[in-house]
């Protein structure tokens, strides 16, 4: 086998197969790349080729180095494939080969973009060591492992949709100049980006068990969490949020963001069910928050002791111990303060509504009470009306 190799090596480069971009269309094709130990191109491999679309196997195990982008699609009858001796690639793109189960690229380091997407099946995917990645995307496969990741920093990270993932670490990574968007996997699925400090781009992570971000300090975009199990939420270094915060459906009781000073759009805390005190060290230094404030649950407590500026509305619904009178108080402190109210008071199982809306500080709730008493005096005195016509007839 090594002769065969040796040999179609010789031709390949006499014919400079290995310095052009190539279609595969035939297994032949397929021998030619894997004669060359460095390929100067992009290799594609599309089962929209007849020649090649019935494939069950895939196997390049001599080369070594492809300096342009490796594309394996769209092989519907493709089970296996094994890059064994390829260290390094422009962007590896695995997508869409809805039967292949196992892939095996066991000294993969360096690579521009790493995208395993749409193989639904695939339940091994081996990789040594990702020293350096542009874009790392795994989306919608069957894998219950990930491999080594000791990249440092990259653009954007993206893992979605892979049922049986338990464990996500990426304790390697400092920064990224773009996204980080994982949720949707192993439903005890752990996060771990424990030396995480900068994230240039959004951050959303959703349906997980556990989650480090410790030393998280500033999101150039939207910060998301959704759908999490965990029970206690600390972003203890995180100071600031370029955009927006929102905590949509999750599962944890305690919040704490003991270093934020300003939200740079809005704070939505949306259906929580277990979470219902905003306390005095939930976000104990935020200053301001240049958009809307929505808080949506049972609130027994909302309390934002350094608060002093927000632009637009702050909106609270939901039942619990807590009245509009008293959610206004916590806000007193709020300059030109727009606040709408629909909180419904849980008192020894019986639940009655302090709704209302107010454009001062403190005073939310009053002007539904005052209107409540005006129609009862109204009514009494219409009563008293019809009472005496019915005597004097």
């Amino acid at each position: 086998m090594k002769c065969v190799i040796a040999v179609a090596a010789l031709v390949a480069i006499a014919a400079g197969a290995c310095n052009k971009d190539i279609t595969v269309s035939s297994q032949a094709d397929i021998n030619t790349v894997n004669a060359c130990t460095k390929f100067q191109g992009d290799v594609t491999i599309d089962g929209h080729e007849e020649g090649i679309a019935g494939i069950g196997a895939l196997s390049m195990d001599n080369i070594q180095q492809i300096t342009g982008d490796l594309i394996i699609q769209n092989l519907y009858g493709l089970q296996t494939v094994s890059l064994g001796q390829l260290n390094s690639t422009g962007s590896l793109k695995i997508l869409n080969n809805t039967n292949v189960y196992k892939v095996a690229i066991p000294k993969l380091s360096k690579v521009a973009d790493f995208q395993v997407i749409t193989n639904p099946n695939l339940k091994e995917l081996t990789y040594s060591n990702i020293t350096s990645v542009n874009n790392f995307q795994i989306i919608d496969t069957y894998i219950a492992t990930l491999g080594a990741f000791s990249a440092s920093s990259v653009a954007n990270i993206e893992v979605l949709s892979n049922t049986q993932l338990s464990a996500l670490d990426f304790s390697a990574v400092k920064k990224t100049s773009g996204y980080i968007n994982i949720a949707n996997n192993g439903r005890a699925s752990n996060i771990t980006f424990s030396q995480l400090t900068q994230v240039g781009g959004n951050v959303s992570f959703g349906n997980a068990a556990t989650l480090d971000i410790s030393k998280l300090g500033s999101v150039s975009d939207d910060f998301s969490l959704y759908q999490n199990s965990f029970k206690n939420l600390s972003v203890p270094a995180l100071q600031t949020a370029k955009k927006s915060i929102t905590l949509s459906q999750n599962l944890f009781s305690a919040i704490s963001f003991p270093q934020i000073t300003e939200i740079g759009s809005s704070l939505d805390i949306i259906n929580n069910t277990n979470f219902k005190s905003i306390s005095s060290s939930t976000f104990p230094k935020l200053k301001s928050v240049p958009g809307s404030i929505i808080i949506n649950g049972s609130l027994d407590n909302v309390t934002f002791p350094s608060l002093t500026t927000v632009d637009g509305q702050v909106q609270l619904n939901g039942a619990g111990k807590l009245s509009c009178d008293d959610a206004s108080k916590s806000f007193a402190s709020v300059d030109s303060l727009n606040i709408e109210c629909d909180l419904r008071v849980i008192s020894d199982g019986n639940e009655e509504s302090s709704g209302g809306s107010s454009n001062e500080s403190g005073s939310g709730g009053s002007s539904s009470k005052k209107s409540s008493a005006s129609h009862t005096t109204v009514a009494a005195v219409l009563g008293g009306v019809v009472a005496i016509v019915a005597a004097c007839l």
